[in-house]
């Protein structure tokens, strides 16, 4: 080994010690004895299980020159030259070991353009990937190339090629090696994982007792939680599998540095749930409080990137649908579509190379144009700016899938896109019949469609249900048969539908609520009154306990909350208000609100 080339000496004089910084990028500090310096941490480093990566690199030079010595003692031939040549111009391959963990830097770099050449390197620093953990967080560096600057056209051209349509084709080779080169390092970090976990496991084994001073259980009283914790997993009948993922990931990184904090997968899909449904407040809230818990907001971002579930505005996703109810062996659905406001703003996806915004134009069949706004002349999207309409609000699909056998499936997002709410009853009635059409290819029966009832919804309604209208299907093949009950007479429904339709029940439970809040509006039932009177008298002179209301529960400021509607409708109201005299009108009143929600 020489010095300055394979480590360095650091004295530190304030400190009065001495240091050996190895290439690799370990520190030793030297053990003093009188006048002495002793280098046994050092050696101790180089002959570790796991060798340094200088180490490694000397022996295999030199068994290279040994086997080559070996070789020309036998043959001295220009055939073995040749041969000898063809060795030297193949690349090497490092029997990596864990120590690689640990590379930043300079050292990182070297890996990285010894393993995946020089293109993945430049890759790589221009997203400032500079250690294998941030490599290893952030896992597909070619996702960065799909964004759109000029400024990645140089790298692009070098990493793939532009097809005459304008996409672009990144080297399969290039890509391989790339991919390669990662899921070794994952490899070895699982190891590390591993045997990390056996070392502490084999350390916590070594004594039978664990004795925890007073002063720890005073200064962190969550220690002894800790030890109920680990008895209460013995006798529950809970599975703790996630927290115990989660408790062990958290105390394993809080052992190392931050820029070293690595995270399960089952973590990392959790902390992309959360920054999904709570939003970058609320996960930054939780991450900066809780600290070792979360990744980063970039590496979520990072995470979600890659994935392949790109929602494409107006494309409705039959093929992923069907494998959804593939996946929890259903055939039977029922769909949901609801419109609400939005704040108008026009945006650039990068995935799909198109602008988001405008309001799309619907075809013949209904559907929303999903390739309308795509363009790279900027008069075009001038011209779009001035002259077609922003959406204001966003339509969205749901199916849920009907199955005994699948209790508490979630729906499935089908299609969403921005509209500007101009349509006719007939694009429902020519959309629903080609959404049902569709599914009936896949196999999967769609019974019907529910959704709130804006007057063309209504009119498509009745068209579809044959209801004081003419029937939209007459004499087609897929019609289905209702056996309505003989006593009956009071419900008019045609024997054969295509599929039903009604009002979702949210809407008709806040619709029925809101009409006892008119001021304008009273409502009877025989000689009796409908009216909030009777809810507010149990307010006043019930316990809360009893019925669990409050004021704002009868009269919310939000028409649209569904909570207060379903409370006010519970069985314990319903039961207190046969104590309550005049209430027989409100109490029947809210028992059909209750029904609507069955």
């Amino acid at each position: 080994l020489q010095e300055n080339t394979d480590y360095e000496i650091i004295v530190d004089i304030n400190g009065n010690k001495v240091l050996i910084r190895c290439q690799c990028g370990a520190t030793s500090t030297l053990g003093r004895k009188e006048n002495t310096y002793l280098l046994s941490n050092y050696l101790r480093h180089l002959t570790n299980q796991s060798p340094c990566i200088i180490v490694q690199k000397k022996l295999k030079n030199a068994d290279e020159i040994a086997a080559d010595n070996l070789a020309s003692s036998f043959d001295t031939t220009d055939v073995s030259a040749d041969k000898t040549l063809i060795m030297s111009d193949t690349p090497s391959n490092i029997n990596l070991t864990e120590q690689v963990l640990s590379f930043r830097n300079e050292l990182f770099y070297d890996l990285v353009k010894q393993q995946c050449g020089t293109i993945a390197l430049e890759l790589m620093q221009v997203q400032d990937i500079s250690s294998v953990d941030c490599l290893l967080e952030i896992g597909d560096i070619f996702s960065f190339l799909e964004l759109d600057s000029d400024e990645l056209i140089s790298i692009k051209r070098k990493s793939g090629i532009f097809l005459n349509d304008g996409r672009f084709v990144l080297k399969k080779g290039l890509k391989a090696k790339v991919e390669n080169f990662i899921n070794t390092l994952h490899g070895l970090n699982q190891q590390y994982l591993k045997s990390s976990m056996r070392h502490n496991s084999n350390d916590s084994n070594s004594s039978n007792d664990l004795i925890i001073p007073e002063y720890l259980l005073k200064k962190f009283p969550f220690i002894q939680t800790l030890i109920v914790y680990s008895n209460l997993i013995m006798k529950s009948k809970y599975d703790f599998t996630f927290l115990n993922i989660i408790l062990n990931n958290m105390f394993r990184n809080l052992s190392t540095e931050e820029r070293g904090f690595r995270y399960e997968d089952v973590v990392r899909q959790f902390a992309t749930s959360l920054y999904i449904l709570g939003g970058r407040t609320a996960y930054e809230f939780i991450r900066l409080n809780i600290p070792a818990f979360l990744p980063t907001v970039r590496i979520i971002q990072s995470f979600i990137t890659a994935s392949d579930n790109h929602l494409t505005e107006g494309l409705f996703n039959y093929e992923r649908a069907s494998n959804y109810f593939n996946s929890i062996q259903s055939t039977i659905g029922f769909i949901a579509e609801d419109t609400t406001a939005v704040v108008s703003k026009v945006t650039y996806d990068t995935t799909s190379n198109k602008f988001i915004g405008f309001a799309l134009p619907l075809d013949d069949n209904g559907f929303p144009i999903a390739n309308s706004y795509s363009t790279e002349s900027f008069s075009c999207l001038e011209e779009w700016y001035s002259n077609v309409p922003r959406a204001k609000s966003l339509n969205a699909y749901l199916i849920q899938p009907l199955s005994s056998a699948a209790n508490n499936t979630s729906p499935f997002l089908l299609s969403a896109y921005g509209t500007d709410n101009k349509f006719e009853s007939s694009d429902v009635i020519s959309r629903w019949h080609h959404i049902h059409q569709k599914f009936k290819a896949k196999d999967i029966c769609i019974l019907g469609f529910s959704t709130d009832c804006d007057s063309r919804y209504l009119h498509a309604m009745r068209a579809s249900l044959g209801f004081f209208s003419t029937f939209a299907y007459v004499d087609h093949p897929d019609l289905l048969s209702i056996d309505l009950p003989r006593t009956w007479s009071w419900f008019f429904m045609q024997h054969e539908q295509l599929y039903i339709c009604f009002q979702d029940p949210v809407h008709i439970c806040t619709k029925l609520r809101n009409r006892i809040l008119s001021e304008t509006t009273h409502l009877l039932l025989g000689d009796q009154l409908i009216n909030i009177e009777p809810l507010i008298y149990m307010i006043s002179n019930y316990s809360k306990l009893d019925h669990a209301l409050v004021r704002s529960d009868i009269n919310p400021k939000d028409r649209q909350n569904y909570s207060s509607a379903a409370k006010i409708s519970s069985n314990n109201v319903v039961a207190l208000l046969e104590k309550i005299p005049n209430s027989l009108g409100i109490n029947i009143y809210l028992q059909v609100c209750k029904r609507s929600m069955a």
